[in-house]
């Protein structure tokens, strides 16, 4: 949700600089408005519509993740005190190399928290005065004496507040108002202006802190300013009487700022308009210049539902000719005269008969190593002209073995113990340089690599770097890597092009320089469907790295959970603290789970541990611990 939000926000703000560049001088009026109003629909379907394309057109997807140098892995997190994990995420079958995202500290889900808030706050504010705008509105309409008039309904307000409109309302001061006065809303009123910014006003509460979204709706009312203009002027009646009228008008105060008022203050530009009878040249081929923008924007926004959503879907492998395959997503797409079918080629065990119209498609599995099948149309070769399909694969065509695949395969490499491990060994080798915490260096390392074809790792390179101390520490441990299982396409191995970004942060110094032989103390409370949960721990170190944990759980004051002298390690080399592991008396892992539960980091003279074993039953999310 956030990153659509962030997405609209991104090309709302680009198409507005595109149009201030392009347009904003531009006296067409017709389409300046139109550009703007597809301008900011185009932004609100944005994220929808990249994830459609992403969907219905796998290539491009898998395209957009090539621009990275290889298929993207979520980042890992290292800060200078240690390494934090967050909860392990379930990962579909098949997706071995999605690995779940790793948090910093839970003070960077709270910052997170913290303004999803102030976001929603603002939301439910812009809500309220959108609809006090609309009640304000309504109630003149009510109050009001009314007179229905060709075209639409006359408000008489007998307030001396200027002249509006707002859909087929147009409202006056009282009876006497001039006659351009009246053409001016009636104008309005026949090109549904009203329309324009009732979009505006809806677009402002999910995008209140976008200052772009104010700049749209400012230039949308003066385009109506300006068409109204010229739509009185284009009557007949003498403009320098009419340029008087606006003059005389434009001290009056718009009523509800969801109007289309005949004084809104664009006194100067209103009449420079006026008198401005030539039309700017060259809008179609600026209009064409935008058109490489909006492709770029949609491309940049093109997803699948998940990493490797693409890698994961059903394929159909076709036999084409003697030695050539092409495979593409099932159930396959065909046109025949003119008329689209659906084939469901992998249900074929053996062979089966389609009737399709006044066609016969036979499917014959051909139960070889490629898991491939022939399909004859009315008993002639199948021919790709048919497919309405994507073809997804054609490497057997081109035959280039050596070929660094950078998108999503039939059959991803798979890191030994699965995401979690990988993220785990990266954790625990990777070391913050002494020389980068001094110097206060941190940032985003993206280290590309290739698995090969016998799973070994090859081409460590860094892609986009900090500094030469934290480049070198993450190829170093990417180096390291051991073999993978590797990935495999067609029923062959193939090489795949990875990319790993890695954060160095910098999130305070360790005040502590030993564990042993100390006692700490904490507490922790949380709700879950209401229900208050208490948690009092304690945590005694025997050395740096290992230790007895006590923990007890209460819930409205009854105890639930109670265990004394929980042995535990972790990883602690006098820089950087790892996962705290605890183990039952039997010394398996704490409620059985194959991953940690527990993050660990030092900080400020106090240990804070994140419990992600009890964050989706008990909702509490850490516990701060103090040295007693």
């Amino acid at each position: 949700m956030a990153t659509s939000i962030i997405s609209i926000a991104i090309a709302v703000a680009v198409l507005w600089v595109a149009y201030r560049v392009l347009f904003i001088n531009s006296n067409r009026l017709i389409f300046n408005r139109t550009f703007l109003i597809v301008a900011l629909g185009f932004s609100l379907i944005l994220p929808a519509a990249g994830v459609y394309i992403g969907r219905s057109t796998p290539q491009l997807a898998s395209y957009r993740q090539s621009l990275f140098h290889g298929i993207m892995l979520d980042e890992v997190v290292i800060t200078a005190e240690g390494v934090t994990i967050s909860t392990p995420v379930e990962t579909p079958a098949g997706d071995a190399m999605a690995v779940a995202p790793v948090q910093a500290s839970s003070q960077k889900f709270n910052l997170w928290h913290y303004i999803w808030v102030v976001y929603l706050i603002g939301v439910v504010v812009m809500a309220l005065l959108f609809l006090i705008k609309l009640a304000r509105i309504a109630i003149v309409i009510i109050r009001s004496p009314k007179k229905r008039m060709p075209g639409y309904t006359a408000v008489f307000t007998g307030k001396e507040h200027g002249s509006y409109s707002f859909f087929n309302y147009a409202f006056f001061p009282n009876e006497n108002v001039n006659s351009d006065i009246v053409r001016h809303e009636m104008s309005h009123i026949a090109h549904h202006h009203s329309a324009d910014i009732l979009f505006v006003e809806l677009m402002m509460i999910i995008q209140w802190f976008n200052p772009f979204i104010y700049m749209y709706k400012r230039e949308l009312q003066s385009l109506h300013e300006y068409m109204a203009d010229r739509d009185v002027v284009a009557t007949g009646i003498d403009k320098q009487n009419y340029m008087m009228l606006i003059l005389q008008q434009c001290t009056a105060v718009d009523f509800s700022n969801m109007s289309n008022n005949f004084s809104f203050l664009l006194t100067k530009k209103r009449i420079k308009m006026i008198t401005q009878s030539k039309k700017a040249k060259g809008v179609v081929i600026k209009a064409l210049l935008t058109l490489p923008l909006f492709a770029l924007l949609l491309f940049a926004n093109c997803k699948s539902n998940g990493q490797n959503n693409v890698a994961n879907e059903s394929r159909t492998t076709i036999k084409i000719g003697e030695e050539s395959y092409v495979t593409f997503a099932d159930p396959m797409e065909i046109n025949l005269d003119g008329k689209d079918y659906t084939l469901d080629i992998n249900s074929v065990k053996n062979e089966k008969t389609f009737k399709l119209g006044d066609h016969k498609v036979v499917a014959k599995n051909n139960d070889d190593e490629r898991k491939s099948y022939t399909v004859t149309v009315d008993g002639k070769p199948f021919d790709l002209k048919y497919l309405v399909s994507m073809i997804l694969d054609d490497t057997d065509v081109s035959g280039d073995e050596d070929e660094v695949l950078k998108g999503p395969i039939e059959v991803m490499p798979a890191y030994p113990g699965g995401p979690n491990a990988l993220v785990k060994y990266v954790q625990n080798n990777l070391k913050y340089p002494e020389s980068a915490k001094k110097n206060k260096q941190e940032g985003r390392v993206f280290v590309g690599f290739v698995v090969e074809k016998d799973g070994s790792i090859s081409n460590v390179s860094v892609m986009r770097g900090v500094c030469e101390e934290l480049d070198n520490e993450a190829v170093r441990v990417v180096k390291t890597l051991p073999k993978f299982t590797p990935g495999m396409n067609g029923g062959k191995p193939v090489r795949v092009q990875y990319t790993l970004p890695i954060v160095f942060k910098l999130t305070g110094e360790t005040t502590m320089t030993t564990l042993s032989g100390t006692h700490w103390t904490g507490i922790g409370s949380g709700i879950q469907d209401g229900t208050k949960f208490v948690m009092e721990m304690t945590m005694d170190f025997y050395q740096d790295n290992d230790g007895l944990f006590v923990m007890k759980l209460t819930a409205d004051k009854s105890v639930v959970f109670e265990n004394v002298g929980l042995d535990f390690t972790y990883s602690f080399d006098g820089k950087s603290a790892g996962s705290i592991q605890p183990k039952n008396t039997d010394g398996s892992t704490l409620g059985g789970e194959d991953q940690q539960p527990y993050s660990f980091v030092m900080q400020d003279g106090k240990i804070i541990v994140s419990f992600y074993d009890f964050k989706d039953d008990c909702g509490i999310e850490k516990i701060t611990f103090v040295k007693k």
